[in-house]
């Protein structure tokens, strides 16, 4: 099930990473060379499709492309017809957030209406847009000639054509109303224009910029994903082995042996909770977004922008976990926290030996163990030595020649997780020497979060001490 797994991560991998290539490869590389200057003698049909910067000059009319999902006052996209006086042809630029741009077509746009004699004292200068010419569709096409038709451009024009004076003023007193009038007089003599382009600033192919970076960022992370889960299916499963001390002999063979079985257990059932909550924590965002999409009618972005930017924070958070758990997964390096709280909890080496000797000697009906969610303890009773292995490492030995008695006690918590209150409880056993029988704090202590657990731990110490320890509960 594992390596059915591994396989379908990997296809997955590359299946996004050449999906999203499909999408933005071809604008990525566009973008990476750079826009090109439209040349005045090159036909808008000549450049569709190609990324290029365009200076437009007279802006004549505009309308409203698209308003932000449920706010009519809020303009997400304004359109501008420009008329193109050296091709007179006229395009369409599409400005997204208007109101955060600093390319000011508005008021380039006010400076057309004015009298010559007030458009001498405004900054005019042909505004640069990037992004590539599209085609209209035949919906936008009568939208935009419509606008043209109605503009206060053609409306000055149709009025002042009586004013010998307002006509001079207006449309002949510099070039642009020279340029104006040719381009109004065109219209009413029934000159229209078949096709319609359309130029989006930082749009390349109908893909923003953003989003083509975006795709391109996650199309990359997935293919270092697809490369990694290669290496992992042909390198296979990495064999261990629990390392020994030098010189010892086949009591610690047998004991280490011993406890990598549970090592093994407890990291492969810690593996695989991983690899779970990895699946969840890529899964999640990515449903989070396309719900999002769809509550907000963007469907026709979820592809280029819902979609990667799930997987992105999806798969990022995904491999944060998933290299996390495998950290705490290796058994060979549990092994080495056993050994090494081992050695602390028993500094002597002739004590160690002999409580190793003991274990590995003492029968399986003497193990107890636990596993949750969130941990495994095991261990075993001995006849003189009661030893606790936690999954982090840890090790707890009692010595029970010493025992002067042992106390139970249930804990019960709740602890404020945000608005949620989480209850927990666990089970306590505490073990006190016969050393200072004032003491208050015990010596040792071991930990249960089942109550069978520690129910069967209690029976299988109560046949070893007999009557000779005190066995209460709190």
């Amino acid at each position: 099930m594992k390596k059915m797994l591994h396989i379908g991560i990997t296809l997955g991998a590359a299946v996004v990473a050449v999906v999203l290539w499909l999408l933005a490869g071809s604008p990525f590389i566009k973008m990476q060379t750079g826009p090109e200057a439209l040349n005045p003698e090159v036909n808008f049909a000549d450049a569709k499709g190609a990324y290029i910067s365009y200076e437009a000059a007279y802006p004549v009319a505009s309308w409203v492309e698209e308003y932000y999902s449920g706010d009519e006052d809020r303009v997400l996209t304004k359109g501008y017809v420009i008329y193109d006086a050296d091709r007179e042809e006229f395009v369409c630029v599409l400005i997204p957030n208007p109101e955060r741009s600093d390319k000011d077509f508005d008021g380039r746009l006010r400076g057309m209406e004015l009298s010559a004699q007030i458009r001498a004292g405004k900054d005019m200068t042909p505004i640069t847009v990037m992004g590539s010419l599209e085609l209209a569709s035949q919906e936008q096409a009568d939208q935009v000639q419509k606008v043209l038709e109605e503009s206060n451009i053609v409306k000055q024009f149709l009025d002042f054509q009586d004013s010998e004076s307002s006509m001079e003023s207006y449309f002949e007193g510099d070039e642009y109303g020279q340029v104006l009038e040719n381009m109004c007089s065109n219209i009413l003599n029934g000159k229209r224009q078949s096709e319609w382009y359309i130029l989006e600033q930082g749009s390349i192919n109908h893909l923003r910029t953003g989003d083509i970076k975006l795709c391109m960022v996650t199309a990359l992370l997935n293919v270092l994903i697809f490369l990694f889960c290669l290496i992992g299916l042909f390198r296979g499963k990495k064999e261990y082995a629990a390392e020994v001390p030098a010189g010892a002999g086949d009591t610690w063979n047998r004991f280490f042996a011993e406890q990598s079985v549970y090592a093994e257990k407890w990291c492969t059932y810690n593996l695989n909770r991983g690899y779970r909550l990895s699946i969840l924590s890529l899964v999640i965002p990515v449903v989070i977004f396309i719900a999002l999409a769809i509550f907000t009618k963007n469907v026709d972005t979820m592809l280029t922008f819902s979609v990667p930017i799930g997987l992105l924070i999806g798969e990022v958070i995904a491999l944060i976990m998933w290299w996390s758990q495998k950290s705490q997964s290796k058994p060979d390096k549990l092994l080495k926290r056993l050994e090494k709280s081992l050695r602390k909890e028993l500094s002597s080496d002739s004590v160690r030996d002999e409580f190793i000797e003991e274990y590995v000697n003492t029968q399986q009906e003497w193990a107890f163990g636990e596993k949750t969610k969130d941990g495994m303890l095991w261990g075993k009773v001995g006849e003189r030595y009661c030893s606790v292995f936690l999954w982090t490492g840890r090790v707890t030995v009692v010595d029970m020649t010493q025992l002067k008695k042992v106390e139970t006690e249930t804990r019960s918590e709740t602890v404020q997780s945000g608005s949620v209150k989480v209850h927990s409880v666990h089970y306590e056993t505490q073990f006190y020497y016969q050393e200072d029988p004032h003491r208050r704090k015990c010596d040792k202590t071991f930990y249960f979060n089942i109550e069978d657990s520690i129910g069967y731990f209690i029976t299988l110490l109560r046949k070893r001490v007999g009557d000779r320890v005190s066995i209460t509960h709190k």
